[in-house]
Parts: C-alpha cells; structure tokens; sequence
C-alpha cells in the first residue's frame, strides 16, 4: 500500500475520510501519521519533517492509485458538496482482459497535495469480439 507525504496531516486526514469516505484504522498522533481503509483499498498518509520546507504539489500524471467502490454517485456529491474540482469527470471506460472486456465507469480528482487517485464501480463483463 502507498504512503502519501502531505504537508498537513489534519487537512489530508479530514479530506480522506470525510469526502472520499476513507475510514481511519489507527493513527500515530506524535508522528502525524495515519492508516486509513476504504473497503480493501489502504494508504498512509504521513506529514512531511517539521522544519522541512513545504512540499510543491504532485502534478505528474504518470502515477495514479485505482480504487474501487460499490457507488460512484455518493463520493460524487460528496467531492462537489466539499467544492472540490474534479481532474477528469466520469466516463465509461473497456479493458481488454485476458478473456474478456471490463466495463466499469470512472474518474479521476487530485487530493489536496496533487496526488491522483482513479476511482472507479464495476458495471459488466463483455465477450472479447
């Protein structure tokens, strides 16, 4: 699982949760650290050294983390209730398997330190053509 660098702990920790509907698992305060779960999908976030200069935001899209999640709509209305611009609205997307097409409608929203994150809601299986 990935642990994400963030300037500040309690804003990253509070958007986790509260908007993209993380749950906090257990936390080490005096290290600004957290581990947080969203139906199987984990990350860390942990606050950059004190003392340390701010960290400029990711703006690389080479990397991205795919999460998975029953209901895109619920997540939606919460980052639009929360003001937060999406990087790529949803969309219906096919991948190609080994036997077979996934179909599965997604989008893609940076956090508050650049990261991207890709979530996306299972909808079929297609015969490969």
């Amino acid at each position: 699982m990935p642990e994400l660098m963030v300037n500040d702990y309690d804003r990253a920790k509070q958007f986790y949760r509260d908007v993209l509907g993380f749950a906090l698992c257990f936390e080490r305060t005096e290290d600004r650290f957290g581990y947080f779960d969203r139906g199987g999908a984990q990350i860390m976030l942990l606050e950059r050294p004190h003392g340390s200069a701010a960290l400029p935001p990711v703006t690389d899209s080479r990397l991205h983390f795919q999460i998975e999640v029953d209901q895109l709509e619920p997540l939606l209305d919460r980052l639009a209730g929360a003001g937060h611009c999406l990087h790529k609205p949803p969309y219906t997307a096919r991948y190609r398997g080994n036997d077979c097409v996934y179909v599965q409608r997604e989008f893609f929203v940076r956090d508050l330190d650049g990261y991207l994150l890709r979530f996306f809601q299972h909808q079929a299986e297609e015969p490969l053509v």
